[in-house]
């Protein structure tokens, strides 16, 4: 399987320096890009908030090529930042992730978020560039972000935004067969934004590190692991492992069915997004 490892990204060609008080004409901050469906484009602007609404992934992180690494639940952290047009932020989409709410005051260059269980936690922004961001948290070194200057138009799209990860949410009590199959759906729903996004924005290849998951991927085909080999992180997603079960054997007997690929389409992460959307309708 081949992992995902964005483009090494120049710093900051064009940035908002922190020393700097004056305004520039915004240019073009976001344009359609025609070429994938749904994707912005964002170009050099004076509008600091329309350059952070994007997946920002810690450069160190990405250097270090730990999204070389395996599923396994033996894993290194992988640090990030979501933020989204709409006030949501999450901190560290793919494994123990927070969501809140982020403003940004603009004269300071001061980033405030409020996560949903009352932490709070201030950055200071010390430059943004299309694709490069740079952060700073109290008295810690700052921290350089990279992203690929691309978003979503639609926020349902985008896959670590928090309506398309409730499934990551362990439930507090037991739950009916009714809400697994709930759950297991959002998580279908989940991987067929993620594999259309990676898609959508052409990135070389994908990873699903720290991503919760009980599914094999291949090129042209997807399959559901053994009961035997399922991994905390997924069990993780229940009330308990009875229950993980549960919902890894109402995929198996799904994934048994047929479905259509595309081979007309050149690409097998478009493929794949099709066939999940294909599954998520049969599980309706």
């Amino acid at each position: 399987m081949k992992n995902f490892i964005p483009a090494v990204i120049v710093f900051a060609a064009i940035f908002f320096a922190c020393n700097s008080n004056s305004k520039k004409e915004s240019v073009n901050a976001a344009t359609k890009d025609t070429t994938a469906n749904s994707i912005v484009t964002l170009s050099v602007s004076s509008s600091m908030t329309q350059l952070l609404c994007q997946n920002w992934e810690d450069k160190e992180d990405v250097d270090d090529g730990i999204l070389n690494g395996s599923s396994s639940d033996l894993e290194i952290p992988f640090h990030g930042y979501s933020f989204f047009e709409d006030g949501v932020v999450v901190q560290n989409p793919r494994d123990n992730f927070k969501v809140g709410k982020w403003t940004l005051d603009e004269k300071s260059k001061k980033i405030s978020i409020v996560f949903n269980n009352g932490t709070k936690q201030a950055l200071q922004l010390n430059a943004i560039g299309v694709k490069s961001l740079l952060l700073k948290t109290g008295k810690e070194k700052a921290v350089k972000y990279i992203a690929d200057g691309k978003r979503q138009t639609n926020l349902l799209d985008e896959p670590f935004y928090p309506a398309n990860n409730r499934w990551r949410i362990k439930p507090v009590k037991t739950e009916t067969d009714s809400a697994i199959k709930s759950r297991v759906i959002d998580c279908v729903h989940f991987y067929h934004t993620f594999f259309k996004n990676n898609a959508d924005h052409e990135f070389a290849s994908i990873s699903f590190y720290g991503i919760p998951t009980c599914f094999k991927w291949y090129s042209g085909g997807i399959s559901i692991i053994n009961k035997e080999k399922v991994g905390q992180k997924w069990i993780d997603c229940f009330y308990n492992k009875d229950q993980a079960l549960q919902a890894q054997q109402l995929l198996e007997n799904i994934i048994s069915k047929k479905y259509r690929w595309n081979r007309q389409e050149p690409r097998w992460v478009r493929q794949s997004a099709d066939v999940l959307l294909q599954i998520t309708d049969s599980l309706r």
